[in-house]
């Protein structure tokens, strides 16, 4: 039906707040109490991003959600992406920050895309509307070169 979301274990918690709230908008909320720290991220009424903060002492976490590796990734997750608007907005609020981002134009999916990273490495791509494009403020992308699927009903 739809994406509900997604949790980042992370010994940057603060940072990795920061970086959602700040530089993407999101909202931090309420969040059970769960007896190991961490944040519930907001987008509108939807808790979507949740970072559960990693510590020398794992065993509430590992309790609750088992065991998990250390580390950086999720097996072969390449990137989250978010559907978005104002992309004018966006690009300012990025450049403002500092933040690098990667962009480009997809003609045949109407879609102008900018990817950045979070702290933890994860690659977050942000979907705009094409119509809202005024030009790539960022580094910019090859365009797409998109073909027809085969199997693709006519």
């Amino acid at each position: 039906m739809k994406l509900d979301h997604y949790t980042l274990r992370t010994r940057k918690p603060e940072e990795t707040v920061r970086f959602y709230t700040e530089y993407l908008g999101l909202k931090e909320g309420w969040r059970p109490g769960f007896n190991f720290p961490g944040h519930w991220l907001y987008i509108g009424d939807v808790p979507t991003v949740h970072i559960v903060t990693i510590t020398d002492d794992e065993s509430a976490l590992r309790g609750y959600v088992g065991e998990r590796k250390d580390g950086p990734g999720s097996g072969s997750i390449d990137h989250i992406a978010f559907r978005c608007q104002g992309l004018a907005e966006y690009q300012r609020r990025l450049l403002g920050f500092g933040i690098k981002f990667r962009e480009r134009v997809v003609p045949n999916l109407e879609q102008h895309q900018l990817f950045i990273e979070d702290p933890n490495g994860v690659h977050i791509e942000l979907v705009f509307n094409a119509a809202e494009s005024t030009g790539v403020k960022g580094d910019e992308m090859p365009q797409s070169k998109m073909k027809p699927d085969a199997n693709a009903a006519e």
